[in-house]
C-alpha cells in the first residue's frame, strides 16, 4: 500500500488527502483530462471489479503539479494488483521537465511495485519516444505492451473552424446526413444506455472486439450522474429514422464527461445508418452540444489503424489531433 506521503527528493506525492470535492477540483484544472483518471470511473471499477482508488496529489517544493489515480485490488490476502491507466495528468496543462518527471516516475515505482506477489500495470499518459521510453526504464518499468493511439478534437475552435479541419469526404458525408432527414435526441442522463450496450456486444461479436462490459459502462455513467464533481456528466446521442410511421434508432453514441473533458465511448450505426452517414451526424451534433456545456477536448476513444482500419479512418476524419502514448509498463 503506498504510504500516506512518498517523496524524490524535491517531488513528492500526498495520497488521499484532502476531500473527493478538492480532488473534483484538481481534476478540473486538467485541460485534457482522461477517463480512467476520473473518481467515478474509479467507483465503477470499485464496484465492478474490486478494486480501490488511491487519489495521489503530486508536488514540487511543495506546490501542486499534478494528480495521479492508482487502482488497488488484493486477493487471497497476498497477491496485490495495481494499475495506473493514462495518468498523471498535469494541471493547467503544464507538462513539467523531464527531470521532475522521472523524479514522479521514481516515486510511482515505489508505489507499484512488480514481483511475483505484486503486479503493476502502468499506461502512463506520456508522448511515445525514445527519450520518455528511457526515461520510464531508468526508474524500473518493463515495457510490455504497446501504447494507447488516440484522437484528441478541440472543442475550443469555432463551428466554421471544426468543420474546416474535417477530411473532404467526411464534410461532404456530413452535409448529406443533415439533408437525410434524420431527427436527432440529446440525453443527458443516458437513460438508453442498456439499450446501446446490447448493441454494443452484439456489435463486438460479429467484428471481433473485446467491448466494455454493461455493468461497467452503466456504474460510470450513474458515477458521473451523481457524483457532482464540476464538468462531470453524460450524454447519449441517438440519430432517428421514420419508419412505417415509427421512429426507428439509425446510430447512437454515449459520450463520458470528465472535468473540462469527454470521451467518446460507444458508437453504434444500423445498415441504413451506415448508408446515410447517420454516426457522423451523431458525433457532429455531440461535439456542438459538449462545447456549448463547456467541455473543451473530446477524446475520440482510441484507434487501431491494423486491427480496425475505418474506425480509425472515421476518427482521423475529424480532424482532431492524433496521439499516442510510450506504451503499457510493468
Amino acid at each position: 500500500m503506498p504510504s500516506p506521503t512518498s517523496s524524490e527528493g524535491a517531488v513528492t506525492i500526498l495520497w488521499n488527502e484532502g476531500t473527493v470535492g478538492e480532488w473534483a477540483s484538481l481534476f478540473a484544472r486538467v485541460p485534457r483530462s482522461t477517463l480512467p483518471q476520473c473518481f467515478a470511473y474509479a467507483g465503477a471499477m470499485g464496484r465492478t471489479h474490486g478494486f480501490v482508488p488511491r487519489l495521489g496529489l503530486i508536488r514540487r517544493d511543495g506546490t501542486p503539479i499534478g494528480i495521479v489515480q492508482l487502482l488497488e485490488r488484493r486477493t487471497l490476502r497476498l497477491f496485490h494488483q495495481r494499475q495506473i491507466h493514462r495518468g498523471p495528468l498535469w494541471l493547467d496543462g503544464i507538462e513539467p521537465d523531464l527531470a521532475t518527471q522521472e523524479a514522479v516516475f521514481h516515486v510511482l515505482r515505489r508505489a507499484c511495485p512488480d514481483n511475483p506477489l505484486s503486479r503493476a500495470s502502468l499506461l502512463p499518459e506520456l508522448a511515445a519516444g525514445p527519450e520518455a521510453e528511457a526515461m520510464l526504464r531508468r526508474c524500473g518499468f518493463r515495457r510490455f505492451g504497446p501504447g494507447y493511439r488516440t484522437v484528441w478534437l478541440d472543442l475550443s475552435l469555432g463551428e466554421e473552424d471544426l468543420r474546416a479541419a474535417m477530411a473532404r469526404d467526411w464534410r461532404q458525408r456530413l452535409k448529406g446526413a443533415e439533408k437525410a432527414g434524420l431527427v436527432i435526441d440529446l440525453d443527458w442522463e443516458a437513460k438508453n444506455l442498456p439499450w446501446l450496450m446490447k448493441q454494443e456486444h452484439e456489435q463486438a461479436q460479429t467484428k471481433q472486439f473485446r467491448p466494455m462490459t454493461g455493468a461497467l459502462a452503466v456504474r460510470i455513467r450513474n458515477g458521473l450522474l451523481k457524483g457532482g464533481g464540476k464538468g462531470d456528466g453524460v450524454l447519449m446521442v441517438a440519430a432517428l429514422e421514420s419508419r412505417s410511421n415509427r421512429a426507428a434508432p439509425a446510430a447512437s453514441a454515449l459520450f463520458y464527461m470528465h472535468g473540462g473533458s469527454a470521451t467518446y465511448q460507444v458508437g453504434w450505426s444500423s445498415e441504413s445508418g451506415r448508408k446515410s452517414g447517420a454516426m457522423r451526424l451523431v458525433l457532429w451534433r455531440a461535439a456542438l452540444a459538449l462545447k456549448a456545456r463547456g467541455v473543451g477536448w473530446l477524446d475520440l476513444g482510441g484507434i487501431n489503424p491494423d486491427s480496425a482500419p475505418g474506425v480509425t479512418e472515421f476518427k482521423l476524419g475529424t480532424g482532431g489531433q492524433a496521439v499516442e502514448s510510450v506504451g503499457l509498463f510493468r
